[in-house]
């Protein structure tokens, strides 16, 4: 499935693309794909504390094709069929996680972001799941305020499921310390 979204309140003085379609990711793009969360990852050089991740690590080309393969790996395309950014997610139990989301530096600030975030949501509600769950920085503004606007809610420790526990778990094993970071629920309308 493909969605075309006409793009509009563009950031003034910046000229972004005339629209942008969101469909599955592809075998053939997984290379395109890392290369525009390297390229988004540039935002955190800004971020003194957490400028490393600007030259760390990207999710790896295997985890890209087993999410390509189950269906919930996404890219948004602009300028014909050209990648910018990309969401990628995986089925736990009644929730789809999102495990990355990226957009191209170039692309920031043009609403892909949302825009993915909107098209995770309705397929994780035509599968008939019961929420979306993600772990993000709390106190990088285009993270934890970003998804709080999306109707996105902070997880205290207490209300976190053992699978989001064990996720900040991994997290904070691979230099992302526990106290920087959160995990978000949002709760899908019953159908």
């Amino acid at each position: 499935m493909v969605t075309l979204i006409p793009m509009d309140g563009a950031p003034a003085g910046k000229a972004g693309p005339a629209s942008v379609a969101i469909r599955p990711a592809r075998e053939d793009e997984v290379e395109a794909l890392r290369r525009i969360e390297r390229s988004a990852a540039q935002a955190f050089r800004l971020v003194e504390a957490f400028s490393w991740i600007a030259t760390g690590e990207v999710q790896s080309a295997t985890l890209h094709l087993d999410l390509i393969g189950r269906g919930t790996n996404w890219v948004a395309t602009a300028d014909g069929d050209h990648p910018v950014g990309f969401l990628s997610a995986e089925i736990a139990g009644p929730e789809l996680h999102i495990v990355e989301i990226s957009v191209d530096h170039l692309h920031q600030g043009f609403g892909i972001g949302r825009k993915l975030i909107a098209h995770a949501v309705g397929e994780a509600q035509a599968r008939g799941l019961d929420a979306v769950t993600l772990t993000t920085f709390r106190t990088i503004p285009w993270n934890c305020p970003f998804y709080e606007r999306l109707g996105f809610r902070t997880l205290d420790e207490a209300d976190l499921s053992p699978r989001l526990t064990a996720v900040l778990d991994e997290e904070a094993a691979h230099g992302l310390a526990r106290d920087t970071r959160c995990a978000m629920r949002l709760t899908l309308p019953a159908e």
